[in-house]
């Protein structure tokens, strides 16, 4: 893995109509990194090609699957996605375990192709997910 670091982009705004048009459609993973207070990688926890694919309908619905690597299990859950400032809560109505409870993240949206959801810093590091628009 090589260095490299992450900057923060500009928060994200929630539409009118609750989700946001520019997060309609699919996204296909580019990169799973952990990061540290800094914004440097410390970590791949998926590999460097993880595989995964994030859903978002018109009707407010979403769904995710992330294929699973090494110790770090597969994602997979649906449910209904809502826009609360720069953020996104997954609201899950179906998922396999450990992800059966809401998932908050952060939203970057760049350039309306690409997508970086991020967890909240915990001992000052976040996980990010890199999406592309499908």
């Amino acid at each position: 893995m090589s260095a490299m670091t992450c900057t923060r982009a500009a928060p994200f705004g929630p539409g009118e109509d609750g989700l946001p048009q520019s997060l309609r459609g699919t996204w296909l993973l580019r990169d799973i990194v952990e990061v540290d207070g800094a914004g440097t990688v410390t970590g791949a926890p998926y590999g460097a090609h993880p595989s995964g694919r994030l859903m978002y309908s018109s009707e407010g619905t979403m769904a995710v699957v992330i294929r699973a690597y090494g110790s770090s299990p597969a994602v997979a859950y649906a449910g209904e996605a809502h826009v609360e400032g720069s953020r996104i809560r997954h609201v899950i109505r179906v998922g396999l375990p450990p992800y059966t409870e809401d998932q908050v993240r952060q939203v970057r949206l760049t350039g309306g192709a690409k997508l970086v959801l991020a967890t909240d810093t915990v001992d000052n590091r976040r996980v990010e997910l890199h999406w592309e628009r499908g």
